[in-house]
């Protein structure tokens, strides 16, 4: 109580008044969510958007700041989809996450993103093979891809602005980099940078420490 008063005094009546039934609005809205997922502890920030509950699978303590877009795609331009989230438990993300599902991802437990990150297992079109997508169609008019999955191992760390795309697979305890593009697979326990991310470190059991990564251990 000492705190809330605090606040009255510091930001006036109206604003606490805000803050506060804000709040309590918020956790209704995330235990019905979470009732939903058959989930417990959820925490999540404002503006979430959250789609196709029925084809996601959450762990316990799931957390995610403002703008968090989670969705498991069940039709797009007249297609229907049959996908699947997976996200362990104990799973943390920053602010504007976007999590987007065709076919398949899996999130392990005690995964922490960064903010403006995306975790896609599809894009809009196809560019290779047979039944290419023609230029001169409109990208929303384009059939979503559904061929491809993402997997996250555990206790991953990904840093601001990192892209995960469709066919890759992180090992458990992996660190990537801001910015980078994971699109192909990354051995556990190494730190990974760059678009296309590659290993520039791993981790030694032995020494306790991080070392450089050579290419004759891929």
């Amino acid at each position: 109580m000492p705190a809330i008063q605090d606040f009255v005094t510091e930001n006036g009546l109206f604003m606490a008044v805000m803050k506060y039934s804000g709040g309590m609005v918020r956790r209704l809205r995330d235990g019905q969510i979470a009732r939903r997922l058959k989930t417990r502890g959820m925490r999540l920030g404002k503006s979430p958007r959250i789609l196709g509950l029925r084809h996601i699978e959450m762990g316990p303590n799931f957390s995610a700041n403002d703008g968090l877009w989670l969705e498991a795609v069940t039709e797009f331009a007249g297609v229907r989809y049959e996908p699947h989230i997976t996200i362990g438990a104990n799973v943390g993300f920053s602010d504007f996450v976007h999590v987007g599902c065709t076919n398949r991802v899996v999130i392990g437990e005690g995964v922490l993103s960064g903010s403006h990150v995306l975790i896609t297992d599809h894009g809009h079109g196809s560019y290779a093979g047979a039944e290419q997508s023609s230029p001169r169609t409109r990208p929303t008019q384009r059939r979503l891809s559904n061929d491809k999955s993402v997997v996250i191992g555990r206790n991953v760390w990904l840093g601001d602005n990192v892209v995960v795309l469709g066919g890759a697979t992180i090992g458990d305890g992996c660190i990537i980099g801001a910015n980078s593009v994971v699109n192909s697979s990354i051995p556990a326990y190494c730190i990974a940078v760059g678009s296309p991310a590659r290993p520039i470190r791993r981790w030694d059991e032995a020494m306790q420490q991080w070392v450089r990564w050579s290419d004759s251990e891929a």
